[in-house]
């Protein structure tokens, strides 16, 4: 019972982490600059928010498949594929939440009060000292609150990560699918259990988005 367990956590840490690395520099650029392909570059990110997860898993399939695309590739030079492997549940599962780390990133750097910066900028300081002196300071909480967020959608994801990594049991088995072929199989016991967890990992974490998201409210009003 604890191997979905540890395969979810792989999987919601690990596409966690990529998808705050590829977000953090495309929403903070976005946040405060003005560019002629931002328009296009957000309805791709956010695409996969308004998809069933299905059609983004379908279109994954596409990519990776042995003898499509990035799948050929990988699979004629490298004899290796994402498909029914945990790898290609991260990447799923990644594409997933990138809307949701995008958005909470975005929206952390748009709260910043850009007076900070200007004062900073009149004091010579550079762009990188800015941005991890200033910068992060002030909206590190708000950041944080949309990690975890993503993180918890992570945790939960289904139809697009089971379409790419299907359900191997001890391979790519994680608590959803898991939870979803033991009530088909008959053991609630089990899908119960898995279920309990998921509960209480998604409680832990919007608890702490609410202490968050009041501290930064309550230091908003104090400014």
């Amino acid at each position: 019972m604890l191997t979905p367990v540890l395969h979810s956590l792989i999987v919601a840490i690990v596409s966690t982490f990529l998808a705050f690395l590829s977000m953090l520099p495309l929403s903070y650029y976005f946040a405060n600059h003005k560019s002629k392909f931002q328009l296009a570059i957000e309805i791709i990110i956010l695409l996969p928010l308004v998809l069933p997860p299905t059609v983004v898993g379908l279109i994954l399939l596409g990519l990776f498949g042995k003898n499509d695309l990035i799948g050929a590739f990988l699979w004629n030079n490298f004899n290796y594929s994402f498909i029914f492997t945990l790898a290609g549940a991260i990447i799923a599962t990644t594409i997933i939440i990138l809307p949701i780390m995008y958005q909470g990133l975005k929206s952390a750097f748009l709260s910043i009060d850009h007076d900070l910066v200007w004062a900073a900028q009149t004091l010579s300081a550079t762009t990188r000292t800015i941005f991890f002196k200033v910068i992060l300071p002030n909206c590190w909480q708000p950041i944080l609150a949309g990690i975890l967020l993503s993180f918890c959608r992570a945790m939960g994801e289904f139809g697009a990560s089971l379409m790419v990594a299907g359900y191997i049991e001890g391979k790519t088995n994680t608590i959803a699918s898991s939870i979803y072929f033991m009530v088909q199989q008959g053991d609630m016991r089990t899908a119960i259990y898995l279920g309990i967890i998921n509960v209480i990992i998604g409680v832990f974490a919007l608890m702490v988005i609410h202490i968050l998201t009041v501290r930064q409210t309550n230091l908003m009003r104090g400014m």
